[in-house]
């Protein structure tokens, strides 16, 4: 169905209300007329991007604005990479797409998968291409609706690998434990010398990490213009705290210790 707008590229959004079938563009154009914002254009639609292993990935770049949200999503082009940053329409677009870009590059920068010597058949291997590899004993995946049996599968290096693959690459890790925490695509990504920590979202133990650090930059309570912007930056770490208490905890309970 090509576009009630353009006439001319394929329409991928319905807007009941309006009676409208319209392509991205189209509906970004109509969308930030009614918020009163602007849209950004120039923008590269292709980017190409070297991996860790110095391998080119080639991403679509698009943009999509809808009442509340801006979405930037990057999808890899004959690849299972995607990537996606959320802000508010009213933001700035322009540094959002600079957030996509180094969310790519950091994505890209680090490899989850292993690749073992093909010298030796390996049982408990994940097979890819001909290939063997490994699990790294930490790592990112995304989920994925697999077609073929209507289950999950995981998409890991921009590869997929199967449920069943993933569970005899962890016999591997036998005896130990597994933690996990299941994300949002628009969060941050795993990259190249990070790992996954422990962290409290306890709301009292939050309350006391932001009054412990916005005690060390106040004097009697005054916060001197020349220790502005370094306590800005401590504070931020504590309002990840926060974040995490919304996304993973109790959200009213971060409703209300964002108040105090």
């Amino acid at each position: 169905m090509k576009c009630s707008k353009c006439k001319k590229n394929v329409a991928t959004i319905h807007i009941q209300d309006l009676g409208l079938d319209l392509c991205l563009d189209c509906n970004n154009e109509l969308v930030a007329e009614m918020l009163a914002v602007e849209k950004l254009d120039d923008f590269s639609r292709e980017i190409s991007v070297f991996d860790v292993d110095k391998v080119l990935h080639r991403f679509e770049i698009s943009n999509m604005i809808m009442p509340g949200f801006s979405t930037w999503k990057a999808r890899e082009i004959g690849g299972e990479y995607e990537f996606e940053v959320l802000v508010r329409p009213e933001d700035d677009q322009h540094d959002a797409l600079r957030r996509l870009h180094k969310k790519i590059l950091t994505g890209l920068g680090y490899k989850t998968l292993s690749p073992i010597s093909e010298e030796y058949y390996i049982s408990n291997s994940i097979r890819i291409g001909g290939k063997q590899y490994s699990l790294k004993n930490t790592g990112t995946c995304r989920i994925r609706h697999n077609d073929e049996d209507d289950t999950a599968c995981l998409v890991i290096d921009g590869k997929t690998v199967s449920i069943y693959e993933f569970g005899l690459a962890l016999t591997g890790f036998e005896g130990f434990n597994l933690d996990f925490q299941i994300k949002d695509k628009t969060d941050e990504v795993l990259g190249k010398d990070m790992v996954l920590k422990p962290v409290s979202i306890d709301p009292d133990i939050i309350m006391e990490r932001f009054e412990k650090t916005l005690g060390w930059f106040l004097e009697d309570d005054f916060l001197s213009y020349k220790r502005e912007c370094p306590c800005e930056e401590a504070l931020f770490e504590r309002i990840d705290d926060l974040e995490m208490l919304y996304k993973h905890g109790d959200r009213y309970l971060a409703v209300e210790v964002a108040r105090k």
